[in-house]
């Protein structure tokens, strides 16, 4: 990692009610995700799906946070709770990282 560089990785997992997949994952790439570096959505067991976003600037994550609530509100008769939360997520400062050169020109 660049001296000076901070990225910041966000991570959600979501449990998708039984008929819901496609229009879940329909949803999640409608989304902007123009603030971020990046997005991968992997699918798990059990509907499970988790979203992995990278960001270049903590102010950015913020920005997100306020647009990620209001999609999760239209989103959220789609999703089984974890308990009293739509989301189990975590966020935090990226320590370590490898990018294969011969992908990432």
């Amino acid at each position: 990692m660049e001296a000076g560089m901070v990225n910041i990785v966000t991570v959600v997992k979501y449990k998708v009610k039984e008929g819901y997949e496609d229009a879940f994952v329909a949803a999640i790439n409608d989304y902007d995700y123009s603030n971020s570096n990046f997005m991968r959505l992997i699918a798990l067991e059990d509907n499970h799906y988790v979203s992995i976003m990278e960001y270049d600037d903590i102010e950015k994550t913020g920005q997100d946070e306020v647009t990620g609530l209001s999609w999760l509100d239209r989103v959220e008769h789609m999703l089984e709770f974890f308990g009293e939360s739509r989301t189990d997520a975590y966020s935090g400062i990226v320590m370590a990282e490898f990018s294969n050169a011969d992908i990432f020109k």
